[in-house]
């Protein structure tokens, strides 16, 4: 689990970087730095989550992690890239991504199952 916990902080680093290396005014650097917003939100359940895993020693939720962190780079690579973006539907520019909004709510349900196993 403490590997996972030091890969999740690279990933951040990683995403927190990646906006000043994308073209200023481009659609990836916004949706890079949107994505990074979306990561921060989670990141702190995460890491509450996976250090009372190794305090209690709830080993189950080491696969967990990685499927989280699996699940949260899926979600950043297609926020970022806009793989799966359509036109916006509404006038506001919203622009619903199916594959996109999956990978959060499966790292959402990842997050329920590691608290599940706590209890």
């Amino acid at each position: 689990m403490i590997n996972l916990i030091a890969l999740t902080a690279l990933v951040y680093l990683v995403q927190l970087l990646l906006p000043l290396f994308l073209k200023e005014g481009s659609g990836e650097r916004e949706r890079a730095s949107k994505a990074l917003n979306n990561l921060a939100e989670s990141l702190p359940v995460f890491f509450t989550l996976a250090i009372l895993s190794i305090v209690l020693g709830i080993e189950e939720n080491t696969a967990l992690a990685m499927y989280w962190l699996i699940s949260r780079i899926v979600f950043a690579v297609l926020y970022t890239t806009g793989i799966g973006r359509k036109a916006p539907l509404e006038p506001s520019g919203y622009e619903p991504q199916v594959i996109r909004s999956l990978m959060w709510f499966i790292s959402v349900i990842i997050l329920i199952w590691m608290t599940i196993k706590l209890i």
